[in-house]
């Protein structure tokens, strides 16, 4: 009973670990990556989508903001 308890409570740990490890640091560097091609896809669509892309920018940016992940004043 004991060790199925441990085990639950590690296993636990350790998803909560790399969730972490996913959305504070892999996930910025994915978006950071993926960047210039979304905005070289704006560029050739119709307004539409690139103002759909101007405001997806803003939020992403004011969340990180917000999160204090930039050093903004």
């Amino acid at each position: 009973m004991l060790n199925s308890l441990l085990e639950l409570v590690l296993r636990s740990l350790v998803e909560c670990l790399l969730s972490l490890l996913w959305w504070f640091l892999l996930f910025p560097v994915v978006w950071l990556v993926s960047l210039p091609f979304i905005l070289i896809m704006a560029l050739f669509r119709r307004p539409p989508y690139g103002l759909a892309v101007t405001r997806m920018l803003t939020t992403v940016h004011c969340a990180w903001r917000d999160w204090g992940l930039f050093l903004t004043p």
